[in-house]
């Protein structure tokens, strides 16, 4: 509860403090056009706020974590850090453009690959694959081919899905912060308190940021810390050897992802469209849903999921 706290302490004097920085720069969101209409009227709003989420879970990252023992640790702070630096590119590319068209899809697929797939090549080099137990090791995943490929794919998924859910003013940072503190309880149940007090860090600094991103965003993320977020999640759930279950507690974001690809091969395949928007949020929203009514809604599912994870 006091990394908690004072995570978010940091990370809102963080966030105030950029905020009046990027206002001074016009660093600030072009919106899709493709999306809801009702969203144009958020043009203009600051971007890239989640730098100080960013910065304040690797700080505590290097201050909790005990590279001594587990130098697994180190790694996932650079596969955090790497994913932050893809996303904060990103995030510029927009910036830049003035239009909301960043990197590519294949080069972002690409270094997400190569980022998730050296930590998990760590991994592997250190004999963490071969402690995988249950319905895994079952089936053969403690194999280092089938353990890179599931840990590289969980991760680059992850921050994608995460990524995509970062639509509405607030989603993300509630349902992302009741994910990790689902995570941290998780972690004091298996005896993992390094990171158990991560997951509190970062619970902690998601969810000050709601102070700035609802019901109406002063700021938004961007995709520097969506996309950290979600590598950090994932990187988590196989550290502590719960892979499986970031598929219960990670629903929301595994729904929102799944929810584009299903449009977009149906599009393609049956030029028929499944929702009348994709990701699933703005799917509420073009049903009539008031944008805060559909992000509380996604809140108390991730709640209800979050507790159904910690209790199995």
């Amino acid at each position: 509860m006091i990394v908690f706290v004072l995570a978010a302490l940091i990370c809102f004097f963080l966030t105030y403090l950029l905020l009046i920085f990027l206002r001074s720069l016009n660093i600030r969101q072009s919106i899709r056009e493709e999306g809801p209409t009702s969203h144009q009227a958020k043009a203009g709003t600051p971007t890239m706020g989640g730098i100080g989420i960013v910065i304040t879970i690797l700080i505590f990252g290097l201050i909790f974590f005990d590279f001594e023992i587990n130098l697994n640790y180190l790694a996932f702070l650079f596969l955090v850090l790497g994913f932050a630096l893809l996303g904060f590119a990103d995030d510029f590319v927009k910036v830049f453009n003035k239009r909301n068209l960043g990197l590519t899809f294949w080069q972002k697929i690409i270094i997400q690959t190569v980022l998730a797939g050296l930590f998990s090549l760590f991994l592997i080099i250190s004999g963490h694959n071969l402690t995988v137990a249950g319905f895994l090791k079952n089936w053969g995943f403690q194999l280092t081919p089938y353990y890179f490929l599931l840990t590289t794919f969980l991760i680059v998924g992850t921050a994608n899905a995460t990524n995509l859910t970062d639509g509405l003013d607030g989603l993300l940072a509630g349902t992302a912060g009741i994910a990790f503190l689902a995570f941290s309880i998780l972690s004091v149940r298996l005896g993992y308190f390094s990171a158990a007090t991560f997951c509190s860090a970062v619970a902690g600094a998601t969810l000050i940021f709601l102070y700035f991103n609802f019901p109406k965003a002063k700021v938004f993320m961007g995709d520097v810390s969506s996309l950290a977020l979600g590598a950090a999640l994932a990187g988590i759930a196989v550290l502590i050897h719960k892979e499986l279950r970031l598929s219960i507690i990670g629903l929301v974001f595994l729904v929102e992802a799944s929810s584009v690809i299903l449009q977009v091969f149906s599009y393609k395949f049956f030029k028929k469209r499944i929702f009348k928007m994709s990701p699933l949020h703005h799917h509420f929203e073009m049903l009539g849903w008031g944008e805060n009514k559909v992000v509380i809604g996604f809140w108390l599912v991730g709640l209800i999921l979050g507790i159904i994870g910690v209790s199995l």
